[in-house]
């Protein structure tokens, strides 16, 4: 298991398996209901029904506090086919098109880092404001998406779809259009506390992008801790490695290196060597699609730095 973890933040194709880990845990979750109801509630002994059989997260503090891994477990968690079809739909469109202009990593930790913070304004103001405690649970990917789709449509605000009905719509418009409509759904109690936090999810993915035209990574923290969680003692053939950016761990390890003034082996000198060109790459690949000027601060520093080699 630990081994398929490290392949899918490695691996180029994030956004299908992203769709897949949604979808697997969605069976996962029917499945049990199907045994359960056959079965006479045997599954229902161990794990309630109520609350996406624990996966789903809470604003109250008691029964999180019986379920602390439903802040993550909740953004892969979906009730009913169109639940997760409209979710999944979003995921699909905007995510290839922002995993085409920042890759695979920055999809994952955006993903993650979204969904995080849709918990945390979720939780905050639902405790705050006693009329949106209308439900007890909360679940779905709709925070992470909308962190996603906030991101792309700030980081490509020009971009036009063709919407049935309406023809080309730009990006900007149709992520704020998004957003009125949860604002408005505020009003109407039905799923206020997904509302919240659908709107924090789109405003982290807005403040994402222009905190990075300031050289401020966000989820710098969260992108440095996966690393470090799926770089322990792996060796990966040349022909499995990604294009989309370098690893950072290999650039940190490099870096202790350096500083120790330790001997790299040639193995290490050539990992690190073909990172730095595959990051190259991707950013020169960029310059040529976008221009200069769509690089973030971090970016555009190590294009000087390779500049200077």
């Amino acid at each position: 298991m630990w081994e398929n973890v490290k392949a899918m933040w490695r691996d180029g194709g994030m956004l299908t398996r992203l769709v897949w880990v949604n979808a697997a845990v969605f069976v996962l979750l029917m499945t049990l209901d199907v045994v359960d109801q056959l079965g006479g509630g045997v599954v229902s002994a161990v794990l309630p029904a109520e609350g996406a059989r624990t996966f789903a997260t809470s604003w109250r503090l008691e029964v999180l506090a019986k379920r602390p891994w439903s802040v993550l477990t909740h953004m892969f968690t979906h009730q009913g086919v169109w639940h997760i079809a409209m979710n999944m739909l979003l995921l699909f469109w905007m995510g290839r098109v922002y995993q085409g202009e920042v890759g695979s990593r920055r999809l994952l930790s955006t993903y993650l880092a979204g969904g995080l913070a849709g918990f945390a304004a979720y939780f905050l103001i639902t405790n705050g404001f006693k009329p949106l405690q209308s439900g007890t649970y909360a679940l779905g990917a709709s925070a992470s998406v909308m962190a996603i789709f906030g991101a792309i449509a700030t980081l490509r605000p020009e971009l036009k779809f063709n919407l049935i009905l309406f023809g080309p719509v730009s990006l900007k418009h149709l992520f704020w259009g998004y957003v009125v409509l949860d604002y408005f759904g505020l009003s109407r109690g039905v799923n206020a506390g997904g509302n919240v936090a659908h709107l924090g999810g789109a405003f982290f993915g807005v403040m994402l992008v222009l905190q990075d035209r300031k050289g401020r990574n966000l989820v710098g923290w969260l992108e440095w801790l996966l690393d470090a969680l799926t770089s322990r003692s792996v060796s990966i053939p040349k022909r499995k490695r990604s294009r989309f950016k370098a690893s950072t761990s290999n650039r940190w390890k490099a870096a202790e290196r350096e500083a120790s003034r330790a001997p790299m082996s040639d193995d290490e000198f050539n990992a690190a060597r073909a990172d730095r060109q595959e990051r190259l790459d991707a950013i020169l690949d960029k310059i040529s699609k976008h221009g200069y000027d769509h690089l973030s601060a971090e970016e555009k520093r190590f294009l000087f730095d390779e500049s200077q080699r």
